[in-house]
């Protein structure tokens, strides 16, 4: 007897959901926040995700950056240039 994988059906589409473009470069309304030295741009904002992703392009000079905190959601990193350093759980 052959074993066969049942994989979920694809779900209809949300015809209310829109398509979200970013255009940093061109789209000069986009929220520019400056911290301690740093500047995030909000890119692609959560509202347009359903609050499910967001994407912060942040520009951050050497030694910058925030301190050590945390979050009770996921967080992941694109480094463009450069180097960075992050502790996790007390290991750097």
């Amino acid at each position: 007897m052959e074993k066969t994988e049942q994989y979920p059906s694809v779900p209809a589409d949300d015809l209310g959901r829109t398509l979200t473009l970013s255009r940093p470069n061109e789209d000069q309304a986009l929220p520019h926040i400056g911290v301690v030295g740093d500047t995030y741009t909000i890119t692609v904002p959560g509202t347009a995700t359903a609050k499910r992703f967001c994407v912060i392009d942040m520009h951050i000079p050497p030694g910058g950056g925030p301190p050590p905190h945390r979050h009770n959601f996921e967080e992941s990193f694109v480094l463009m240039e450069g180097e960075m350093e992050a502790t996790f759980r007390g290991r750097r």
